[in-house]
Parts: C-alpha cells; sequence; structure tokens
C-alpha cells in the first residue's frame, strides 16, 4: 500500500534518475566542448560519460546534476554561464513542449502550458502563482534543494523566461525581478539578460508583469497545433516516473495544511517514511526539514502580507505563532526585515 501511494505520489529523491540529460546536462556539454573546455574536469566524479548522452531516454540524478554544475561553475572562465544557458534553452528544447509554446495564442496560455508540464524540462523548479487585480507574480523555488546552486539556477531560469518571452512575442519583456541575495559581483549580466527592473535581498524570488502582458500575442498561433501538443506532452508527463522532487512535496505538504503546522513526524508519515529516513533524504539535497518550514511560512506570510494585506496579529494566528511579537521576531530572523516593510511590496513593482 505504501508503495502504491509513493508511485502515485511520483516523488523524485536525490538518487533516483528523474532528469532528461538530452537538454541542459547535452546543452551544458556542447557548450563546453564548442569552447575547448575540457570534458574531463566536467564529468569528473558525475558517473556522466559522453556516450551516455547519445542513449535515448538516458537520464540521471539531482546528485549527479549537482556535481556537474559544480564542475562547470568552477572550470567556466567568465561568470555568465548560467545565463548564457537560459538563452539557449527553447532553441535546445524539442518535440511537444517547443510545439505547444509556440502554438499558444498569447503569453498567458504558454505561461499555463509550461506551468502544467515543466517538470520534464526544468525539474529544479517548483512555481507558483499570486495575482493582484493589475499584476501577475511568479514565485520560483527550487524543487530538488541544491540551495548552494540558488543563484546558478535563478539565473538559469529568468535568463530563459525573457529569452523565450522574447522569441515568441516578438517584443520586449516587462516585469521586475525579485531576487532572495544580495547584489551579485556579475550585476551588469543581469542587466544585459533581464534588464534594469531588479531588486536583490528580497524574502522569495518572485517575477511580477502587468496583467495585460498575460495577452501579448504569439505570431504562430495555432489551436490545433496547441491542441496536439497537449496530448502528446500529457501522455509523457502521466506516464513519467517523477513529477515533483522531495523538496517541493515536503514544502506543498506544509503549505496545504499551513494552519495546522505539521512537525517533521506528520509529514513524514503521510510520506510513508519514519521521522529519521526524512531527514535523511533531504540531507542529501543539502537541505533540511527545518529550512523548508521556514520557506512555507514565509511564503505565505508574504502572501498575507502583501496580497491580502493581513495585519500581524492575523498572521501569527494563521501561522500558529503564540503572539505576533513572536511573528515579528521569526519574520525579521528570516528575511532581516519587520513585516510592515512589505505590506505593498508586490503592489508597487509596476
Amino acid at each position: 500500500m505504501a508503495q502504491s501511494r509513493m508511485k502515485r505520489a511520483a516523488i523524485a529523491y536525490a538518487d533516483d534518475k528523474c532528469i532528461d540529460s538530452h537538454l541542459l546536462v547535452a546543452n551544458l556539454v556542447a557548450l563546453f566542448r564548442q569552447r575547448g573546455l575540457s570534458m574531463i574536469t566536467l564529468l569528473a566524479g558525475t558517473a556522466i560519460f559522453e556516450q551516455d548522452l547519445n542513449q535515448s531516454g538516458h537520464k540521471i540524478s539531482a546528485v549527479q546534476l549537482n556535481k556537474l554544475l559544480d564542475n562547470a561553475i568552477k572550470q567556466w572562465p567568465s561568470d555568465d554561464l548560467a545565463f548564457i544557458l537560459g538563452q539557449q534553452w527553447l532553441p535546445a528544447q524539442s518535440g511537444p513542449l517547443t510545439q505547444g509554446l509556440l502554438c499558444c495564442k498569447h503569453f498567458g496560455q504558454a505561461q499555463q502550458f509550461w506551468q502544467r508540464y515543466h517538470w520534464l524540462t526544468q525539474p529544479w523548479l517548483q512555481i507558483s502563482r499570486w495575482q493582484t487585480p493589475q499584476q501577475q507574480h511568479l514565485l520560483i523555488q527550487q524543487d530538488l534543494g541544491m540551495p548552494q546552486l540558488q543563484r546558478f539556477f535563478m539565473e538559469l531560469s529568468l535568463s530563459s523566461l525573457v529569452a523565450s518571452f522574447k522569441s515568441l512575442s516578438r517584443s520586449r519583456w516587462h516585469g521586475h525581478f525579485s531576487l532572495p541575495y544580495t547584489a551579485p559581483s556579475n550585476i551588469d549580466q543581469y542587466y544585459k539578460y533581464l534588464g534594469d527592473s531588479i531588486k536583490f535581498e528580497q524574502p522569495i524570488c518572485v517575477v511580477s508583469f502587468a496583467q495585460t502582458i498575460d495577452q501579448q500575442p504569439f505570431e504562430m498561433a495555432n489551436r490545433q497545433g496547441l491542441w496536439q501538443a497537449n496530448r502528446q506532452i500529457r501522455r509523457l508527463y502521466l506516464n513519467s516516473d517523477f513529477r515533483i522532487g522531495l523538496p517541493a512535496m515536503v514544502r506543498r505538504l506544509m503549505l496545504q495544511q499551513i494552519h495546522s503546522n505539521q512537525s517533521l513526524p506528520d509529514i513524514a508519515a503521510q510520506l510513508s517514511l519514519s521521522p529519521a529516513t526524512l531527514k535523511r533524504r533531504l540531507k542529501a539535497f543539502n537541505i533540511s526539514f527545518q529550512q523548508l518550514q521556514d520557506e512555507a511560512k514565509l511564503q505565505h506570510a508574504i502572501y498575507l502580507i502583501a496580497i491580502n494585506g493581513d495585519s500581524n496579529p492575523h498572521i501569527a494566528k494563521q501561522l500558529k505563532f503564540a503572539d505576533s511579537n513572536n511573528f515579528r521576531r521569526s519574520f525579521k530572523r528570516w528575511t532581516g526585515k519587520l513585516p510592515s516593510n512589505f505590506k505593498y511590496w508586490l503592489t508597487s513593482k509596476i
């Protein structure tokens, strides 16, 4: 019974082969070969071999990807690797995902299509969408843990978003990026690939844009083509062995039951794991249960503050804090700032 539940959930652990090596990995290898960089150094310790990339259906694990990207970042001679890979994301795709994106009638439809199936090509992402009357907000988090690669994955993901929007709509990107780390030394790359509407040292990664951008038309819109692509990719998605990583699943369960303050044993029981096993499996992703719990509470708190405009006492009650002072202290520990700093944060971007 436990095995059948886990199969339906399609949860990937750190050593599960869940990442298609014909996409990011193959693109990375091709880029390094083109630049004349060492393949031996790039693949050292990854248990990935160049001949593997020619095998149909070849996949790697999060552990292998972690090591591969660590090797790549150390060897790459400049600070633009993630941005370059992001620019190449859409051209490097093939099959129903690309067909579907090309056939969408506008950005809003493409966004929904990609969000539904992105785990097949970008399984390191977990996406949530918030809305206000004038704006859309995409919350981007890491599905497969690896917090040490947070900046790399943010650069990769946001670069692919902007480049794909420009390619599909034939127009400039208009939106704002809030990033959860200090301004990096390669900030010129951010301006080059993302534009100048960027804020660093924010509590979570959010892409904000006007509701009108959703209606930005695509030149190759084709209803029948989108229907065919959706049917094909849905079949691939439902037949895939994995559809979510363990860190993202833990975060999702916490958010679904945020009012009941789920503990480690509570979440472990829902996953048919012992608490010790859950801790060990999360450690393999270089992330802890406490980190995920803090992230879930912060995410919900930001939503209640910036989208709902709720008061501190109400949020404290929602998140099961003893009182509003306790909540304010925790919020400052998470973000370095008080909740009042974020009351109009998401509604004043554009």
